[in-house]
């Protein structure tokens, strides 16, 4: 009986220890002094842009997201539009070419693809390979990106390092649940390693990036995470992988993520992430290596350290539930403090999502073909 509960003293401190990384770092990063002056950055100008917008039963966003587009890119010239469109049965594809046909934007200027085989990473690999550009765009269909965003992309590709730009979801003030903590913390956390460095965590709402920086990068087919895997070779090519917090996004209908949506990012981010987890010790650049180290603890081990914590707490407990000066006693009333705590029930829910995204990825189970929940009326 001793022995096993030496075994379970040692896997609770190892676990606890490992939990405590991703704490870690994000103490040392609130201890450091992050900086940006965005003063020094110039519109970069000369460059030929071409903007993606992938769709999929986007019946109910597609004009909308049209129209903001169009009325961003219609000074810029050099400017070029394509609405790459998987194979919708609701309309999306007429809808978004009758919008453009009505519209300023010439027809030299825009094209409306279809893509029989499904895939968000699909159809941006065909599009991509038609189209040559200088910088690409891509935001999704159900993304507000606040105006200005044009600009101010262009004006951080006058800095020559930057390879991948991305934007920020608008915080939800005051909120407690999980969508809003994440999103606070998430936000603090990457516009801080921007200023540092880079950032591995994206967002695909809004995200533009460099051709000279992407060589002959394709997308994986076979996974999503889009946000990701080109954030990743930015660094793993040498350039920088930056959000701007100055570009805010937010759902068209201020929806907020559901638990299959997170699941979904949560699987393509760790697979991405479990790829390329050399670069948080070699190759890319140096000062991306240790928020590359950061997000695979958190998002890959922390979640599995914390199961195995809470199980280890409870299985120890109960073979000897005695209150007192003990590690079961301790472990499990931290446990308890977590719970009853907003953020920990947040920590805990996300911990929730990335292992069921883990699983599900163990089993076959992938999103690369996403059909949008918003479309309730159009699901197979």
């Amino acid at each position: 009986m001793v022995a096993i509960t030496d075994v379970q003293f040692s896997i609770q401190v190892t676990s606890l220890f490992m939990m405590m990384v991703p704490l870690h770092y994000w103490i040392k990063m609130r201890n450091e002094i992050h900086e940006e002056g965005f003063e020094k950055y110039q519109e970069e100008g000369n460059l030929k842009i071409h903007i993606i917008l992938p769709m999929r039963n986007e019946i109910t966003n597609v004009v909308r997201k049209i129209s903001s587009i169009v009325s961003e890119i219609e000074p810029y010239q050099s400017a070029t539009l394509t609405v790459a469109d998987s194979n919708s049965y609701d309309g999306t594809r007429l809808a978004a070419e009758d919008f453009l046909r009505a519209s300023n934007l010439s027809k030299e200027r825009w094209e409306v693809r279809n893509f029989e085989i499904l895939g968000k990473n699909v159809a941006l690999n065909r599009v991509i390979e038609k189209n040559e550009a200088d910088i690409f765009v891509m935001s999704d269909a159900d993304a507000y990106v606040s105006p200005g965003w044009l600009r101010i992309l262009l004006s951080r590709f006058s800095d020559e390092e930057v390879g991948v730009v991305s934007g920020i979801e608008i915080e939800d003030d005051g909120g407690s649940n999980f969508n809003s903590f994440y999103r606070r913390s998430s936000n603090w956390l990457r516009i801080m390693e921007s200023r540092l460095d880079s950032t591995p965590v994206l967002e695909g709402s809004i995200l533009a990036w460099r051709s000279e920086s992407m060589g002959s990068f394709r997308f994986d087919e076979r996974v999503n995470a889009d946000d990701a895997q080109i954030g990743i070779h930015s660094i793993k090519s040498g350039y920088r992988s930056i959000v701007d917090p100055r570009i805010t996004f937010e759902d068209f209908d201020n929806s907020k993520r559901t638990f299959r949506e997170s699941v979904r990012r949560a699987q393509g981010l760790s697979i991405t992430l479990i790829r390329n987890s050399n670069l948080s010790i070699i190759r890319g650049r140096r000062f991306a290596r240790r928020s590359i180290f950061n997000a695979i603890a958190l998002y890959i081990f922390f979640p599995w350290f914390a199961l195995i914590f809470g199980l280890n707490a409870l299985i120890a407990f109960s073979d000897d539930p005695v209150i007192g000066h003990s590690w079961e006693f301790y472990s499990v009333a931290s446990i308890l403090v977590v719970c009853l705590a907003p953020q920990g029930r947040s920590l805990i829910l996300g911990s929730v999502i990335s292992i069921v995204a883990h699983l599900q990825a163990m089993v076959g189970i992938r999103y690369n073909n996403w059909n949008p929940t918003r479309s309730s009326n159009y699901r197979n």
